[in-house]
């Protein structure tokens, strides 16, 4: 070996165990002190082989299709027992890109990857059920020890996809848009592709359960791929890309044991259409950190389904150091929340323009237990609904629910045990919002050192076991809180509570045990209606 050759191999070599030793440092650090049973994750480390897709004829001139040079780097880089495959500067035109286990794809500054919305070179995939869809863009199954790094993006080709709705669109742009593609008969829907109408139409007259091959390709136009999602994986990093201009969901990782996501970025358009920014589904031993989420859908969502009563798919997940820039919740849990949840820490979180803060949803017929939610330290400002919110009324039209469905299986909501800690909330509509259901109960949740600059305060129904611990709501409303049908409501620490009027109001005849203890709040400030009993409410 040649003298220069080998002092290369060398550099790689050091530069690869200082990478593998900074990032598994920064990991066991982040995993110290949890308010759960601790977990380790071991980040996964590859030989010291690098392979670059220009060996296998990859040209990065933005046309040349480079789909074929991509995986068949992956699969020799695979096969010959892992290591690093690069994506050098350029721009880069593929089809859907397949992880291999033992590899790490690594996208090099100045590489922007982008994915063909051409049907032919998305081709239909077999879910294992009789059932046909898109791929995703970036796509794996059943792998381990697996990355994704680098300073590159991934473009998703998504504005080739999405529908857009005209009420999120300006008259200007709505009308720019329209140019193309075709818009719905009620004129409140724009599709980028002519035909997308007629494939709803017979898509809606189709039985699912006797689909073929063939209906699903005469209904391709109502379908799209996830940018990023991985089925079943153990041991995997995601550090320092970009994910942008996805077509339906953006990041999707599903059944990951060992999971590392360090400085990802996700960048899409507030007004896109179902662009969650990046979900974890049934997925133990997570770690995000230092992320960054823009989107037009949830920022960073927990998803949990399939499970059976008592088991916990979705555990020990640790958030740090995130920010989500638009979305419809910052942190969210659900709305499939089934196949159960326990054991997640969210710590300093900031979160500007969303529509809520934090989003806890969840519905009958796709709900189930959700406890050991913990959250300490986030700061919000122009807050579009909620700061918070507990919705368990939530639909979803994935949740089926027949009509002969049983209470005992009706997969009821099951929310007991959140934290939630040192928030800090300049503007939003409305503070707190907890229940508005009559079959579920939020149970057990306590709220301790929040400030919130809100219009509305604080409204709770059928919820049971709530503490306000030193909670400022700062409005223009002299009535700060609404509890109805609730039991064992506690406010203790509270202060700056205005001096007159009534700043708490109970209303119901299940209201059982509302106790006041060191606080501002007085006797004649807290209004029992409609039969609520005065002798449940209890001044300390």
């Amino acid at each position: 070996m040649k003298r220069s050759h080998l002092l290369i191999l060398m550099s790689l070599l050091s530069v690869n165990l200082i990478f593998g030793q900074t990032i598994q440092e920064e990991v066991n650090a982040h995993l110290k002190n949890l308010p759960f049973t601790p977990f380790t994750i071991k980040v996964p480390t590859f030989k010291d082989k690098v392979y670059n897709i220009k060996d296998a004829g990859a040209i990065g001139d933005g046309v040349f299709k480079c789909t074929n040079a991509i995986n068949s780097t992956i699969k020799k880089c695979s096969a010959e027992g892992g290591g690093k495959v690069i994506i050098p500067a350029g721009l880069w035109f593929t089809g859907p890109i397949t992880m291999q286990s033992n590899v790490n794809l690594h996208l090099e500054a100045g590489a922007l990857v982008v994915f063909s919305a051409e049907l032919a070179d998305n081709p239909l995939v077999d879910n294992g059920s009789g059932k046909w869809s898109q791929p995703a863009l970036i796509n794996g199954s059943d792998l381990e020890n697996i990355a994704i790094t680098g300073k590159g993006v991934f473009n998703g080709n998504g504005d080739e996809w999405r529908p857009v709705k005209k009420e999120k669109m300006n008259e200007k742009d709505w009308n720019k848009l329209i140019k193309t593609g075709e818009v719905s008969t009620d004129g409140k829907m724009w599709y980028p592709r002519k035909g997308t109408i007629e494939a709803i139409k017979l898509k809606e007259n189709m039985d699912a359960s006797k689909m073929t091959k063939a209906d699903y390709e005469k209904i391709r136009l109502t379908m799209r791929s996830y940018l990023f999602c991985i089925e079943g994986a153990k041991n995997m990093l995601v550090e320092g890309i970009t994910l942008q201009n996805s077509p339906h969901i953006t990041n999707m990782l599903r059944s990951i044991d060992g999971l590392v996501m360090k400085n990802v970025t996700v960048v899409n358009n507030w007004w896109n259409q179902n662009a969650d920014g990046l979900d974890i589904s049934r997925c133990r031993n997570v770690l995000l950190y230092d992320c960054t989420v823009n989107t037009g859908d949830d920022g960073i969502c927990m998803k949990s389904s399939g499970g059976k009563k008592g088991e916990f798919l979705l555990e020990n997940i640790v958030i740090n150091d995130c920010k989500v820039f638009h979305g419809h919740g910052a942190f969210v849990i659900g709305s499939n929340t089934d196949g159960g949840m326990r054991n997640i820490s969210v710590k300093n979180l900031t979160c500007s323009w969303t529509e809520t803060g934090l989003r806890f949803k969840t519905g009958k017929g796709r709900a189930g237990r959700v406890e050991n939610i913990f959250i300490d330290g986030v700061q919000m400002k122009d807050i579009d609904k909620e700061a918070i919110i507990f919705e368990l009324t939530y639909e979803d039209k994935g949740a089926i629910v027949s009509k002969d469905f049983k209470e005992s299986d009706a997969k009821l909501p099951d929310f007991d045990g959140f934290s939630i800690k040192n928030v800090y909330c300049n503007g939003a509509k409305s503070a707190i919002s907890i229940g508005k259901s009559a079959e579920a109960v939020i149970k057990n949740v306590i709220f301790e050192n929040l400030i919130i600059n809100a219009d509305q305060g604080v409204s709770a129904y059928s919820s049971e076991g709530i503490t306000f611990d030193n909670v400022q709501i700062i409005s223009p409303l002299k009535q700060l809180y609404m509890l109805k049908d609730t039991k064992n409501i506690t406010f203790k620490n509270m202060k700056n509570i205005p001096a007159e009027g009534a700043v708490v109001k109970v209303m119901g005849a299940g209201v059982k045990n509302i106790v006041v203890e060191n606080s501002a709040i007085k006797s004649s400030q807290v209004e029992m209606l409609n039969d609520a009993p005065a002798t449940e409410l209890k001044i300390k």
